[in-house]
């Protein structure tokens, strides 16, 4: 089974894409835990979309939601924004005292943590983010680049 949603890049719609992914997660049998987790990555990505993809300009955003033979839940997120390759991101320096640390990052890393594997393509003026998760308890530490 596969399922997709596309709507404005808007902060008023994240709501609605989490609900999507979470209800294609349930009917995949996936734990409610790790479901929580899904709906976590899945909107720290929108919202960074809604909020720095597009700028001044609107824009849409789809999500589309899918399962391989080994049960991974796929999420794929396309953008027409400006290009991001999360897998290029810096993680933030956690170790910092905290009135010294940049603003911003936190969202790519707790993404980069929680998901099984990521993987980014830039498709002519599209960006297409892949979260691959495992319905398992422990997390594995494979990113594509």
């Amino acid at each position: 089974m596969d399922g997709r949603i596309k709507l404005p890049a808007e902060i008023e719609h994240v709501k609605q894409f989490t609900k999507f992914v979470r209800n294609f997660a349930n009917g995949e049998g996936f734990s409610r835990r790790n479901i929580e987790s899904i709906e976590l990555v899945i909107e720290e990505a929108l919202v960074n979309i809604c909020r720095y993809a597009y700028n001044d300009i609107k824009g849409d955003m789809e999500v589309a939601c899918s399962t391989d033979d080994d049960k991974q839940l796929i999420i794929q997120i396309v953008d027409g924004g400006k290009p991001f390759n999360i897998l290029t991101v810096s993680e933030p320096d956690l170790t910092a005292d905290i009135t010294n640390r940049e603003l911003g990052g936190l969202g790519v890393l707790l993404i980069r943590r929680i998901a099984d594997d990521i993987k980014y393509q830039r498709q002519g003026n599209k960006n297409v983010l892949t979260l691959i998760m495992n319905d398992k308890g422990k997390q594995q530490s494979k990113k594509s680049p």
